[in-house]
């Protein structure tokens, strides 16, 4: 297929997946624990390990029930027909496949990646329930997007952070099954990112040409309200710190993968930083150099630290409007557009716009790069 934009990041979240995914194909004993759906007086809603936590079709990926004039962009999505239906017999735009397709077609996309489920690793606490409720959606979504267009739309797998060995088989598994790439969460990871047991993950990446990217969830260690009577007080400046700040734990995913040398030792292996952003990334680089240099040089690599990113690493943006004095710094090659679709800060359905606004002053070969080639190449699209 001829492409022409590709989003390297889009999404399916667990409050558009299917009611039964999980709960039908649970051991007994999983059955009130797993993702499951009820319904409730004012619809369907979403129950994990318990607790209710909120609806299904909701405002992803949060399960917010649609409210007029809480989001701006998500009014607009509203008014161009994007619904946010709780009733049993809903059909949600994300997941039905004719629908997603539509959406694709208005928002003038050719394919997209699509990271999944970014919610599950923080609600389910216990790892092998946790690694089961992936394997599942990995199952349920190869075979979605062969229904939608399998030359239009390319799942991430979900891959198990409990055990090394286990998302290693997991990675061999989906590359069997035709995914191109997997999503590691690395909150609740049983070691830490930069620890050599997680070789057996770059290893199995590097073996089936399975990138593994690192979808941001929200920077980790902000300081919290004191108590809930705070939180309420200021909730908006609370939402603010966390939402300014929300791109910036791939700064800790890109040191520590550098850090445990991991593209050292696998130089086939390929990572992605998923709605990361870019202009952040050269003082980093820069900064890990420069501490290499001085305290970690007994780690024996053979290039420089910033070397590695520019073989093995990617990064994801939406909207970047600094970003065009810094793609050298970043690398021409390694940056991935995408639109984000369907979260309430993507840019669908102007993706088109939106792209000709922020990189209107870059070559067209540049722009080709930023906006199809790069994924292309990366997961072997073409």
């Amino acid at each position: 297929m001829e492409y022409t934009l590709v989003s390297g990041d889009n999404h399916i979240d667990l409050t558009y997946c299917p009611q039964e995914l999980w709960s039908a194909q649970a051991p007994s004993q999983w059955k009130d624990l797993v993702p499951h759906v009820k319904e409730l007086d004012d619809g369907m809603h979403w129950f994990v390990e318990g607790k209710d936590m909120g609806m299904w079709n909701g405002v992803g990926p949060g399960f917010s029930k649609y409210t007029p004039g809480a989001l701006g962009h998500i009014d607009e999505m509203k008014e161009l027909g994007f619904e946010w239906d709780n009733s049993p017999h809903a059909e949600p735009r994300p997941t039905t496949p004719r629908l997603r397709i539509e959406d694709l077609d208005r928002d003038g996309l050719d394919a997209e990646i699509v990271y999944g489920c970014l919610r599950v690793n923080d609600l389910i606490p216990d790892g092998e329930r946790r690694a089961w409720a992936y394997r599942t959606y990995n199952d349920w979504v190869a075979s979605f997007a062969k229904e939608a267009d399998p030359n239009r739309v390319f799942p991430l797998a979900c891959i198990p952070n409990n055990n090394p060995q286990e998302a290693a088989a997991e990675v061999r598994r989906c590359a069997k099954m035709g995914l191109k790439g997997g999503d590691l969460p690395v909150m609740r990871m049983s070691v830490p990112l930069w620890h050599g047991e997680w070789d057996h993950v770059w290893q199995a990446s590097a073996e089936c040409q399975f990138p593994i990217a690192f979808h941001s969830t929200g920077f980790r260690g902000l300081r919290e309200p004191n108590d809930a009577d705070m939180e309420k007080e200021y909730a908006t400046q609370w939402r603010l710190v966390r939402s300014a700040l929300f791109q910036l734990d791939g700064m800790e995913v890109l040191v520590s993968l550098i850090s445990s040398g991991a593209c050292e030792k696998f130089p086939e292996f390929r990572f992605v930083l998923g709605e990361s952003g870019v202009t952040w990334i050269p003082y980093v680089l820069d900064r890990l150099d420069t501490e290499y240099h001085d305290r970690a040089r007994d780690l024996g690599f053979s290039m420089k630290p910033s070397d590695y990113w520019y073989r093995n690493g990617y990064t994801t943006y939406q909207q970047d409007k600094f970003m065009e004095p810094i793609i050298p710094l970043v690398g021409e090659d390694n940056i991935l557009w995408g639109a984000d679709y369907p979260h309430p800060d993507c840019i669908w359905p102007t993706s088109r716009e939106t792209l000709d606004k922020n990189l209107g002053g870059i070559s067209e070969n540049v722009r080709q790069k930023i906006t199809r080639d790069n994924v292309v190449k990366l997961y072997n699209l073409a």
